[in-house]
């Protein structure tokens, strides 16, 4: 009856996929048509590198009417190479049955690194987000636009190296990690507060064991004075104050071995900051017992009285 089942199942696979295979096809025409209408002549659409798979057109439903707009992103090369090109996104909605533009975007680059969607702010509606890459030193600069009476307003921008969208408890939020030195990167994880992004001690602290593990695989193959800096820094955000004055304490004698005084300096920096958390941390403990205290006393003259 099992072997019944199975190849039952696996001919209703086998008759669906082409029907299913035909649809998207005759889907992404229809899609290609509608948007070689309104791209510029000179232009050519492009996928971006990340998120994997993504490709150049993408649908979301933007003010929720059952109707998804079209985001299609594109370049523009330059006349003379190797000059920066022209990456760009337009975003197109149906108005009466008529397609029309209702958004359009460029930004000078080398490359397309990002094209993606996520509910930054937490309204229910995702924003859009697109990363062109500037150059190899510079990094990738990431913009972030947000649906605003059928067109985008600009949120916010993020200078990066590398990124990550993080969903946790249904809030989003970025982790951002910035080139240092080599292979070593400063990380940070960012949240939006309803104004601008700001940093997200919570969300930092449950992403930290990949930051870890990254830069416990460099130490690995190379015992290098930058690793044990950009750990620290993590270590320090993360308010694992022990492990990062052991991270400190191990970056700072590799430096004096290689007579780097001016990396010892940048590490004695890092440990004052590391004590400057401490006594802020403290502080702060410090302050919600007295508030504890005064309540409860509060509450014994009141059941005196």
């Amino acid at each position: 009856m099992k072997k019944i089942m199975q190849f039952t199942l696996l001919l209703v696979t086998l008759n669906l996929s082409p029907i299913f295979v035909q649809a998207d096809e005759k889907l992404n025409e229809e899609l290609m048509k509608i948007v070689k209408e309104f791209t510029p002549s000179n232009a050519l659409l492009v996928s971006p590198e990340k998120p994997f798979s993504t490709q150049s057109i993408q649908l979301y439903d933007f003010n929720h009417d059952g109707q998804k707009e079209i985001i299609a992103t594109f370049e523009i090369k330059a006349k003379e190479q190797p000059n920066p090109s022209q990456f760009g996104v337009m975003v197109l909605k149906k108005v009466n049955n008529d397609w029309q533009k209702v958004w359009e975007t460029k930004a000078q680059g080398v490359g397309l690194n990002f094209s993606g969607l996520a509910d930054i702010t937490g309204d229910g509606t995702k924003e859009y987000l697109i990363g062109v890459t500037i150059g190899a030193a510079a990094g990738n600069k990431l913009e972030i636009f947000q649906w605003n009476d059928n067109s985008f307003i600009n949120i916010a921008d993020v200078p990066y190296f590398e990124i990550d969208i993080l969903n946790q408890n249904k809030k989003v939020s970025l982790a951002i990690w910035q080139w240092y030195i080599g292979e070593s990167y400063l990380v940070d994880v960012l949240k939006w507060n309803g104004e601008k992004l700001v940093f997200d001690k919570e969300s930092y602290s449950k992403y930290y064991p990949i930051i870890e593990n990254f830069y416990k695989d460099k130490i690995s193959k190379m015992d290098a004075w930058f690793y044990w800096y950009c750990l620290a820094d993590a270590q320090i955000k993360a308010n694992l104050f022990e492990e990062a004055s052991k991270s400190i304490e191990k970056g700072s004698l590799l430096a004096k071995k290689l007579s780097m005084p001016e990396v010892v300096q940048t590490f004695n920096e890092l440990s004052d900051r590391l004590e400057e958390k401490k006594k802020g941390l403290m502080n702060s403990l410090s302050l919600i017992d007295n508030a504890h205290e005064y309540s409860l006393i509060r509450r014994i003259s009141n059941h005196m009285v």
